[in-house]
């Protein structure tokens, strides 16, 4: 018997390649909508170092010279390492800011280099101190110029006071007041407290290494 038109319609069957990529597509959709949007990672910049000191905290030594401050004085800046050409940055101590102010260039085969007066930002009760060694600058004629006009302990030093600033200038062995390898302490403060803390680094300041000296050798006392 013929049942040909009794057979319901089949519903057409898709080949087993197109089934499996519906089946990828469909877990795709579903991890997009569950997932997180992942934002892309930020660039980040390495951390900078802390300046730091040779010695141990609240006492410097690096073999040619020593000196002790206070703990709380922050190290704002370690050795500069003669950056401007003139002068040796030794430290920077103290609870305020202090920042070089140099400029470096080039002109062709000639480069060069401008320096101003640093940019210096004491708060109020607070202190800055910057050590430095001079070793720069035109030749200075030795003088005999030894004499100080102030005394810090066994320190015999130049003090000169400009308003808010306060600097010292220690001799090299052998040497004389206004020239090369001298060390500068200059305090920068209103406070009469940590002026008087400035000045006992000065009066600790002690030479370490015996061969070093200055350029002019003081006279013979009879």
């Amino acid at each position: 018997m013929d049942k040909g038109g009794e057979v319901s319609a089949r519903r057409p069957l898709w080949p087993v390649w197109i089934t499996a990529a519906v089946v990828v597509v469909a877990i795709a959709v579903v991890a997009v909508a569950i997932l997180p949007r992942l934002s892309p990672a930020s660039p980040t910049s390495a951390p900078t170092a802390a300046p730091s000191l040779p010695g141990a905290p609240g006492h410097f030594a690096d073999g040619q010279f020593a000196f002790d401050y206070p703990t709380d004085w922050a190290v704002i800046s370690g050795n500069d390492y003669g950056a401007t050409g003139v002068l040796d940055v030794i430290a920077v101590l103290g609870n305020g800011t202090w920042q070089e102010s140099c400029r470096h260039g080039a002109d062709g085969t000639m480069s060069w280099m401008s320096c101003g007066t640093d940019a210096v930002g004491v708060p109020p009760g607070g202190i800055v101190v910057r050590i430095y060694l001079w070793y720069g600058g035109p030749v200075v004629p030795c003088r005999g110029d030894t004499q100080a006009n102030a005394t810090l302990g066994t320190t015999a030093v130049r003090e000169t006071v400009a308003r808010s600033t306060t600097s010292w200038e220690i001799r090299a062995p052998g040497n004389e007041f206004g020239q090369p390898n001298n060390v500068f302490v200059e305090a920068h403060t209103s406070d009469s407290t940590e002026l008087a803390r400035a000045e006992d680094l000065v009066t600790g300041f002690r030479w370490l290494d015996s061969s070093y000296n200055g350029g002019c050798p003081a006279p013979v006392l009879s």
